[in-house]
Order: structure tokens, then sequence, then C-alpha cells
């Protein structure tokens, strides 16, 4: 087991807690910290067998099916890297992705914020993320959470757009998996909710 008693948090977020993994180099340990939400008067198999971890299985599968398709667009990923037991909780292991400091890369929607509106590289940086949803698309990689939060601009990628979170599918019955056509109108949907406030 992993202590973090002494470790520095260096983020924190709506559902986690991230720490640099203390053995792995260039790895972090995202350390789930949300209390399960149960959402149905009888649970579905995920929240019943996984609870608040159910979104992390979702994540490996898509990732792993990524990898079996030997699409170059898994790239545009951060890397799983697998789990960890700590003493704060289960963690999740990825790929560590850091901005030209070696900080933790920024996310799209910090980007997006630090620009004033009407300046040229907000069209630039909406340019960069639909060229990221072109490569999401062409290697049928789904990302159910596609936000600008859950994307960051990463050293590891020559300075390219990366997913870090989200991936996988939240349905029972995962359409996109199986038909190309609902695939195709889901990233339409993303692709319109992701360029508001770009102008």
């Amino acid at each position: 087991m992993i202590d973090l008693t002494a470790a520095r948090l260096l983020r924190t977020s709506r559902n986690y807690r991230i720490y640099d993994h203390p053995t792995v180099a260039g790895a972090l340990l995202k350390v789930r910290s949300d209390v399960p939400v149960r959402r149905h008067l009888v649970p579905r198999y995920g929240e019943w067998r996984y609870g608040n971890l159910r979104q992390w299985n979702r994540e490996a599968n898509e990732y792993l099916a990524a990898l079996h398709r030997g699409c170059p667009e898994v790239e545009r990923l951060a890397r799983f890297m697998g789990y960890e037991r700590t003493n704060e909780g289960p963690a999740m292991v990825v790929e560590k992705m850091t901005d030209p400091e070696g900080k933790l890369a920024p996310t799209v929607r910090e980007e997006l914020e630090a620009l004033p509106k009407g300046d040229p590289r907000r069209r630039k940086l909406l340019n960069e993320l639909m060229e990221l949803v072109d490569d999401l698309e062409r290697g049928r990689i789904i990302v159910g959470d596609l936000s600008t939060d859950n994307i960051v601009r990463a050293q590891e990628r020559g300075g390219r757009l990366v997913v870090i979170d989200g991936l996988g599918e939240r349905v029972l019955l995962p359409l996109t998996v199986f038909s190309r056509y609902a695939f195709r109108k889901s990233l339409e949907r993303r692709r319109a909710g992701l360029a508001i406030g770009f102008d």
C-alpha cells in the first residue's frame, strides 16, 4: 500500500485528489474522493459491482479497446497504467501530462479563461480542439465526458491537446460502440458543446 500522508497534493477536482506516484516516474495517482451516489432504486450492475469506481472500469475498457485496434490516435490519450492501493483509498495510475516547466499541464478551460475576448488565439485553440475531436473520430475513441476540463496541452505530446479523463460511455447500452452513425452523431453534439464560449 502507498502511504500518501506526507505526499504533496498536486490538484483537487470534483472527483479526485491527484499526487505524483512516489515510485513510478512520470506517473500520477488519482485518488477517488467523491462519495458514491445511488442513482437507481435497484443498482445497475456497474453501480453494484464498482460503486464510485465504475468510471474507471469504463475508462480502462475504452483505452484497452483503442490499444487492441492499434489506432495511432491512442496518443491523444493520457496513458492508463493500472491501479494502486493507498491509505486514502484506491487510486488510478495515469501518465503525467506537464507544461514546459514540468508542472501539471493546463486544461483547455484554464487556457481559454486566460485569453481575453476577441483574442485570435481563442480561434486557434478552438481549431486545435476540433483537430483533437477529428482524431478521436478517426480512432473511434469514445469520450463520454468530452469537456475542456478533461483536455490538457501536454509537452509529452509535443504541445498537442490530450484527453486525461472521461473515456468510455456512461449508458447501459453503449450504441456508440456498435453503431458508426450513433458514434458520429454523438461526436457532432460534443463538437457543438465544446465550441461554446470560444468567440
